[in-house]
């Protein structure tokens, strides 16, 4: 099954302006291609969506539905183990982003180990006191970080119901876009949502040098040579509480990096969900130095060397950087013997 972002559909029958979202379009190899386009509604909460089905052959209407997500919660679940000024940030995000723009979220942060532990709770009751937050829940494991175990702790301490989640880490920029294309794209027992994320490259090597360095939200332009689509990342991902609980939630043997995220894809993937995957160009990565500790079994550290290396620069700046002797070599040349 292939996914990716659609075009606007030009049809004389539907009466409207401008989407909303980006559409989806869905191929199934056997039978065609379906179209879900999502325009904006009457008010801010309140979204049309309507669903097209090309087979192999003339274009055939689905259905149109309004869909009002004012009272979808989503809860934002954040492992973390230290890194406290990575959490200041994710916080001023946080504040804009979830709190003063959408102001239906629930952050639950389940943090591993004691130390820097004040300093987190600090940062959440600081933000609860300017912006009047109350929603958030801070749960501490004395253990070592496991990101799957975090995640899973956070969605099962949740006991208000069947609530919409949002695996999250500290080093992602998210927009009110996406949140609600997390809230359009999942339903109970029906639907699951696995966005792909834009990658940033070392703004060091973007920019020349650290003092050319933009602030962040100026950074978070989609090209080619400032990151890359995260195709494949599993990490980031929205599914209802019940979806998760019923799936059998995380792998939590998978100790500190990665394989935990690819672990429940393959779930969901052979479960009767519908997996929907597509780019989301309000959900960013980040950039941050990556560390691949030595005690990872092989399998572990051959994907964090990879992520490694894919995260710093593109093939051309790389490539830019492996023969930076030879060019530099060049332009003496070139200025010693001038035309």
């Amino acid at each position: 099954m292939k996914t990716k972002t659609g075009n606007k559909l030009k049809d004389s029958s539907i009466k409207v302006c401008m989407f909303y979202l980006p559409g989806i379009t869905r191929t199934e190899r056997d039978k065609g291609t379906l179209y879900e386009l999502t325009f904006r509604g009457d008010s801010t909460h309140e979204f049309r969506r309507l669903v097209l089905f090309r087979p192999f052959g003339p274009l055939l209407k689905v259905k149109s539905e309004k869909m009002d997500t004012a009272d979808v919660l989503i809860n934002i679940i954040v492992p973390l183990s230290r890194r406290t000024e990575k959490f200041r940030h994710f916080m001023h995000n946080f504040r804009e982003v979830s709190v003063r723009q959408d102001g239906r979220v629930h952050l639950t942060v389940v943090y591993f180990g004691k130390e820097q532990m004040s300093e987190v709770r600090s940062m959440l009751e600081n933000t609860s006191r300017e912006v009047n937050f109350k929603n958030y829940t801070l749960l501490q494991l004395d253990e070592e970080f496991s990101r799957g175990r975090g995640l899973d702790v956070g969605a099962r301490a949740w006991k208000g119901g069947n609530v919409l989640l949002f695996f999250c880490d500290v080093d992602i920029y998210f927009t009110t876009e996406f949140l609600n294309t997390c809230r359009l794209n999942t339903q109970p027992g029906k639907k699951v949502f696995y966005p792909v994320l834009f990658s940033q490259y070392n703004p060091t090597l973007i920019y020349g040098s650290p003092e050319h360095i933009p602030p962040v939200e100026q950074q978070l332009v989609i090209k080619k040579d400032t990151g890359f689509w995260r195709d494949f990342g599993f990490g980031m991902t929205c599914q209802y509480r019940s979806d998760f609980i019923n799936i059998g939630g995380f792998d939590i043997d998978i100790k500190g990096w990665g394989g935990e995220d690819v672990h429940l894809y393959r779930k969901y993937l052979h479960s009767n969900l519908l997996v929907v995957r597509a780019p989301s160009r309000g959900l960013f990565h980040l950039w941050h130095e990556k560390h691949c500790a030595d005690e990872l079994p092989p399998d572990q550290y051959r994907m964090c060397m990879q992520s490694k290396a894919m995260n710093e620069a593109s093939h051309g700046q790389l490539g830019m950087l492996f023969f930076r002797h030879e060019i530099e070599a060049h332009l003496r040349k070139q200025k010693q013997n001038p035309k």
